[in-house]
């Protein structure tokens, strides 16, 4: 591929923001180029997951799972397309109505239909019920008519029923753009406030791209990161990333195994206490992995190896599980050399805690054994508000460097507490419309 001199637009990043942006600007008219840290896979599955995920851990022990694959987090993501509440966009002072809306169109979001919820998922419905819970199908972004139910979401679909950003890239670039693969942005130029394009690395060499815009969209841990290198110090702050804790306990006869996860949710806990419930699964390995006691930011091969015995052991399929994220308090920070702080509050954790205890009743009545209930550690995978509307950009979302924008989960002015692709996609719509009217 011949690179232009000089891009109209460029993107960095070809996650739900990134993807959505190119894919709304692309055309013959237009110079756009696309940059992506991370290579397209060819190939889905668990065994593949060393390539698909870039997981982090904040210095005090939290997890935080990400990916830096063409396709960003769409690629790893269950599917789930629900829309924010009314009252977190009345917070943020925005109207996503009309976005929402086309997103929802071209993600082909639908219920998560009845039939093609597991036992177990159907135990815990029931269960639910039983104590005065209704769950809510989730919206899903998936072709069930494709869905083969092998519960490999996270690992890419192998059927190709889950929408992708891949689908948002490949059209940008039947319609002109320009994508570069394996290159990792690490700052913003820019003359006289003016931005003039970005610098970064492609296989170990420097290059310099120019651009009259730029758009990043790299999530909410390199954003701030390519932020902070191009002279915006503020970025990185208030880091929040919708932390969950997963509890699961043993029945005689029913479990969750291959099962598609997060298939329904407790829609009212949203609203009266900030919590979003779904039922949820891991392989076995992830099980074992984060039941352990102790946050695994160094793991030798021998204890990778004994995780991995210890997952073996685990019966999915007498297994019940359910997962709580929470809103949590804007408290983590960003830091320029890549240390992530993120130090979970007394409020977070009486939020997880009271979660736990809901969850705990909830598969207890699903026929779990009490003696068998167990929780994982703290985990996370919407890291967000590095780069907050109001505070590092303004309402279009332009930095105070101008030209220079950002479209991803960065942009939040306080966190979501549920799964946030379809918000993405509606800001990123947006954003682009404004790019192009004004």
């Amino acid at each position: 591929m011949v690179l232009d001199q000089y891009y109209d637009y460029m993107v960095v990043g070809s996650g739900p923001g990134g993807a959505t942006v190119a894919r709304e600007l692309a055309s013959p008219k237009r110079r756009l180029l696309m940059v992506e840290y991370g290579p397209r896979l060819s190939a889905t599955g668990f065994m593949k997951s060393a390539k698909m995920f870039q997981d982090r851990y904040s210095e005090e022990g939290v997890s935080i799972g990400r990916a830096r694959i063409l396709g960003g987090s769409s690629y790893v993501a269950m599917g789930n397309a629900v829309t924010p509440p009314a009252r977190i966009l009345r917070e943020w002072g925005l109207d996503l109505s009309d976005e929402l809306e086309v997103a929802r169109t071209d993600l082909r979001v639908s219920p998560m239909p009845v039939h093609r919820m597991g036992l177990g998922t159907q135990r815990i419905n029931e269960a639910a019920a039983s104590l005065g819970w209704q769950m809510k199908p989730t919206p899903k972004c998936v072709d069930f008519a494709r869905c083969s139910a092998c519960g490999m979401c996270m690992f890419g679909c192998p059927r190709g029923a889950k929408w992708t950003t891949l689908e948002f890239v490949d059209e940008a670039v039947r319609n002109g753009a320009h994508l570069l693969l394996d290159t990792e942005v690490t700052q913003v130029t820019h003359e006289h406030g003016q931005v003039t394009g970005v610098v970064g690395f492609r296989r170990g060499q420097k290059i310099e791209l120019k651009a009259h815009n730029v758009v990043l969209a790299a999530g909410a841990l390199e954003t701030p990161r390519i932020l902070q290198n191009s002279g915006i110090s503020g970025a990185g702050k208030g880091l929040t990333l919708d932390v969950f804790q997963a509890t699961y306990g043993y029945t005689d006869d029913v479990g969750m195994k291959n099962e598609i996860i997060l298939a329904t949710y407790l829609e009212q806990l949203i609203e009266e206490r900030e919590l979003f419930a779904a039922p949820y699964m891991y392989v076995p390995f992830l099980i074992a992995l984060y039941s352990e006691k102790e946050p695994q930011v160094h793991r030798s091969w021998f204890n990778i190896m004994r995780t991995y015995v210890k997952g073996v052991r685990i019966d999915t399929r007498r297994l019940l599980g359910m997962m709580t994220k929470i809103r949590d308090e804007p408290t983590g920070e960003v830091m320029n050399d890549g240390a992530i702080h993120k130090a979970l509050t007394e409020g977070d954790k009486a939020k997880l805690d009271e979660a736990h205890e809901i969850n705990k009743a909830i598969l207890i009545a699903a026929g779990a054994k009490p003696e068998t209930i167990f929780r994982t550690q703290y985990e996370s995978g919407h890291p967000a508000c590095t780069a907050a509307i109001g505070r590092i950009v303004d309402r279009n979302q332009e930095s105070e460097i101008r030209g220079l924008f950002v479209s991803d989960a960065s942009v939040f002015p306080t966190p979501l507490g549920m799964p946030p692709i379809l918000t993405i996609v509606a800001l990123s719509k947006r954003l682009a419309n404004h790019l192009l009217t004004s």
